[in-house]
């Protein structure tokens, strides 16, 4: 494969892309954090076959020049081409047990999950799925009034972005005391032990 960097301003989206509704801000993200991996797949007139959104992204980010490669495909070929890259991609799914362990990882390693592209609605419908198992809580928290481990203030500090350290904070120290292995097992201890408090029954 032949990589070749070129000036954007040269690259040529093609006027009757298909494709619509371009995830133009995340991919601008991806690019920012990881790099450019994944060239732009052109013509030999420099019309985009596969990439607008990288494009796109690039352009956002302000770069001066994108990597490309130039598929010597036919006319009917590339177009065919442009839509079965589009295509493809859809039925593609996810082992949401699998993607759960990567995402748990992930945040054992302290990485934002945002960086993933997944939004936090995503993230936590994603968290939420019935076929993803936590793990049995080893042990229950101690519960007092002034106790760095209060649940309910634990839980609301999850999704506040002002909060993060703090919320950090305190579920490590939840993982410390009941040798939890990941965050999302420490939050399920943490709003388990908050169900028995309430004396709720499903």
């Amino acid at each position: 494969m032949n990589i070749q960097q070129i000036e954007i301003d040269k690259l040529i989206p093609y006027h009757n892309n298909p494709r619509k509704n371009q995830a133009v801000e995340k991919v601008a993200d991806s690019i920012k954090e990881f790099g450019f991996q994944q060239p732009i797949v052109v013509d030999k007139n420099m019309v985009v076959i596969v990439g607008h959104t990288r494009l796109l992204g690039a352009k956002k980010l302000g770069l001066e020049k994108a990597p490309i490669v130039i598929a010597d495909l036919s006319d009917a070929k590339a177009k065919a081409y442009r839509i079965a890259d589009n295509r493809v991609n859809e039925d593609s799914g996810w082992d949401n047990g699998l993607l759960q362990d990567e995402l748990n990882k992930l945040l054992d390693f302290d990485v934002d999950l945002s960086m993933t592209g997944f939004t936090n609605d995503e993230l936590d419908s994603l968290f939420n799925k019935e076929d993803i198992d936590f793990i049995e809580p080893v042990a229950d928290v101690t519960q007092d009034d002034n106790h760095l481990l209060n649940d309910v203030k634990m839980i609301q500090l999850f999704y506040d972005p002002d909060n993060e350290k703090r919320f950090r904070e305190i579920i490590e120290k939840v993982r410390e005391v009941n040798k939890i292995d990941n965050i999302s097992d420490a939050v399920m201890l943490c709003v388990l032990n908050e169900e028995k408090n309430l004396k709720w029954k499903p």
